[in-house]
């Protein structure tokens, strides 16, 4: 949780990921049940090679570059290619429905090709001499990655057909073998499974529960100009709701004094996930006017202590902020992130009543979701460092921030600033 940016950004909302109406708990607060969510995955290929009427070409199963050509290849009538791809597909939960896979290839070249996909089970060997099957077709190659429809709907072994039409010249695709990974073809599997509840503090109690969270105590953090403190003034559970305040008040805090006290908790060494969907149902105290310096957020560290960092929200005061939430990411503090300020979709602040901010994480992309609508993505297309950032174990952090980058709280600041939490929610993708 560090330094936004300030450049404005328009963001496209989309329907929601499938989530259901929100039920009522008893004291009319909503509530929302497991949800049935858009879900991905990427799937590496196994084994690959071309598969060449020209008895030249020799075999080509380690070659670096897959080929294809039609039937009348470069004047050679008999100069077919075709290349084969094998991919073992073990991610689809067993409630997984509405899956669309897609073969993502790279060229190294723009080609006015035709190019047709068929989906046979089994390995290469089995491909070599299956027969049947619908063709899927796609007009035109472009150099760097290609996206070419195939079909899987279960787990299990495949190899891809993919034939070349109409264009009398080889297209050459990166292949297993080549020396970039990042290159290298990959099934890309979209579906729709069940998220199950593995995680939730719903603040029922009179107590915050130490059993899941760690209240901080006595902490002094160099990007703040708050304490960190374990007091009931800062931190209590009452009505269904947990209050995370802050104080103007003079404190001992280390071997500084501090003139702001506030409320930080975190479940290291407690509770920790690799994906998921990260919810929080909240109240911010951030208004257009008195909340200079005020700053709560709810985001994820990784366990390791390491680079990564994932912001499902932070809620800035001020008047230039106080009307946006923030979706961001960090690898490294100073200059690697990605932020973007939102709008909430009904055009209302984090301030005017309870809001649902989630995150939900995969092995190849992050979404989030400010009251039930998609407003950002993140995967490995916008952020070359995901794979070293996003898959490993990461806990939760929930605080109530005073000062910092935002600027020391002014006169009409005022104090006490409440955040109210109504609800911390971990869904996990069965296995």
């Amino acid at each position: 949780m560090r330094k936004l940016v300030t450049a404005t950004a328009v963001v496209v909302l989309s329907a929601a990921a499938l989530l259901p109406a929100c039920a009522q708990d008893d004291d009319g607060r909503p509530h929302r049940s497991p949800s049935t969510v858009v879900l991905d995955a990427t799937v590496p290929v196994v084994a690959d090679t071309t598969i060449s009427q020209v008895a030249q070409d020799g075999e080509l199963s380690a070659a670096t570059t897959l080929a294809t050509c039609p039937v009348l290849c470069e004047n050679n009538p008999a100069g077919q290619r075709d290349a084969h791809l094998q991919f073992s597909v073990d991610q689809l939960p067993p409630d997984a429905t509405g899956v669309t896979a897609k073969l993502r290839i790279y060229a190294w070249h723009d080609a006015g090709a035709r190019m047709l996909t068929r989906t046979v089970p089994g390995d290469l060997q089995a491909a070599r001499i299956a027969g049947g099957g619908s063709f899927q077709a796609v007009d035109g190659v472009k150099a760097g990655f290609n996206e070419l429809p195939v079909s899987i709907d279960r787990n299990g072994t495949y190899t891809v057909l993919l034939s070349q039409k109409n264009f009398d010249s080889r297209v050459y695709w990166a292949s297993l073998e080549n020396p970039r990974p990042e290159l290298r073809p990959q099934l890309m599997l979209s579906y729709h499974a069940t998220w199950k509840l593995a995680w939730a503090d719903e603040f029922t109690g009179s107590t915050l529960d130490a059993g899941k969270w760690n209240l901080r105590n006595g902490e002094a953090r160099d990007v703040d100009l708050g304490c960190n403190v374990d007091s009931p003034e800062n931190t209590f559970v009452s009505g269904g709701l947990l209050t995370l305040r802050a104080l103007r008040k003079p404190v001992p805090c280390g071997s500084q004094t501090r003139q702001f006290t506030q409320s930080y908790l975190d479940t290291m060494g407690k509770a920790s996930w690799t994906y998921g969907r990260f919810e929080i149902r909240a109240k911010s105290p951030t208004t257009p006017t008195g909340s200079t310096g005020i700053w709560p957020a709810f985001w994820l560290r990784p366990d390791d202590g390491g680079n990564g960092e994932i912001d499902v929200t932070e809620l800035p005061g001020g008047t230039a902020w106080h009307s946006q939430a923030t979706a961001s990411i960090f690898w490294d503090y100073t200059p690697v992130k990605q932020d973007l300020r939102v709008t909430l979709p009904g055009g209302g602040t984090p301030a005017d009543g309870f809001h649902t901010y989630a995150t939900e994480w995969s092995a190849t992309s992050l979404k989030w979701y400010y009251d039930g609508q998609l407003v950002w993505t993140r995967d490995r297309t916008t952020t070359p460092w995901y794979d070293k950032a996003f898959t490993k174990p990461y806990n939760l952090r929930l605080n109530m921030q005073v000062g910092g980058w935002l600027g020391t709280p002014d006169a009409a600041t005022v104090f006490p600033a409440d955040f109210l939490v109504d609800w911390v929610r971990v869904y996990q993708q069965p296995s």
